[in-house]
């Protein structure tokens, strides 16, 4: 049985995924941990939804697990919290409701407190849920951003066109200029960024040694990846090209 148990939370491990965003709402007065995937499914972390309702998260994950139109729902996820990276159990958004349905209260006493706060769970918690999964987070434009389309050169007027003319040309080939030196300093701190997290990854490779890479470190790596290419325009195998050098 243990043997069983190691195997499983290995498997759990090597299946874990990295989030795409971590936040904690309240609900009733206490904490729920919710996450994005990176499918952009959101989620809620088990362990806190458990913990408030007073019920064992062990037993509701194996529930879950048996309950065939929400187990694929049921995912692993590695969650930030004090203690460092854990990989925790997640169900997503969309069962939740049907989740929170199955928990029995008619044996409890009408006044009992767990019986009170698993009712508010099921009528309430589901809506603030997903108030906080609809929600986007404003996130505003970088002051330094180059225009990604080249300004096109303007047409030099005739020697005997007007001052106004001239004036204008000049305007224009004044915000050609610009973009061009902006473009080249762009390029510079991207180089240097570049060369600065090479440096850094190979810094870590030398104290950690030959790594080991499991699915999750994958998925985290290509995460990565595509914020690199999302910030510096480069492409996809440029960017791993670079981290395949580090590692030369």
């Amino acid at each position: 049985m243990e043997n069983d148990e190691l195997d499983d939370e290995q498997a759990q491990e090597s299946q874990a995924l990295i989030p795409t965003e971590q936040d904690t709402i309240i609900f009733n007065g206490k904490p729920l941990v919710v996450v994005r995937l990176p499918d952009g499914r959101p989620g809620v972390v088990l362990r806190w939804i458990c913990e408030n309702l007073h019920i064992g998260q062990k037993a509701q994950v194996e529930r879950i697990k048996r309950t065939e139109v929400i187990a694929d729902d049921l995912v692993y996820v590695q969650v930030q919290t004090g203690g460092g990276f854990q990989t925790m159990a997640t169900l997503v958004l969309d069962s939740v409701a049907y989740w929170l349905a199955t928990i029995e209260t008619r044996r409890m006493e009408k006044d009992d407190p767990k019986r009170l706060e698993i009712l508010a769970y099921q009528r309430r918690a589901v809506t603030a849920l997903f108030i906080w999964a609809s929600s986007q987070k404003a996130v505003a434009p970088p002051s330094n951003l180059v225009p990604s389309e080249p300004i096109i050169e303007p047409t030099r007027p005739a020697p005997n066109a007007s001052l106004d003319d001239w004036i204008e040309y000049h305007r224009q080939m004044t915000a050609v200029l610009e973009w061009r030196r902006d473009v080249d300093e762009w390029r510079g701190g991207v180089d240097k960024r570049l060369e600065g997290l090479e440096t850094v990854t190979s810094a870590i490779r030398e104290r950690l040694g030959p790594p080991t890479l499991t699915p999750a470190h994958q998925s985290l790596v290509q995460y990565y990846v595509n914020q690199l290419h999302e910030a510096t325009g480069k492409t996809h195998a440029s960017i791993e090209l670079t981290h395949q050098r580090s590692y030369s």
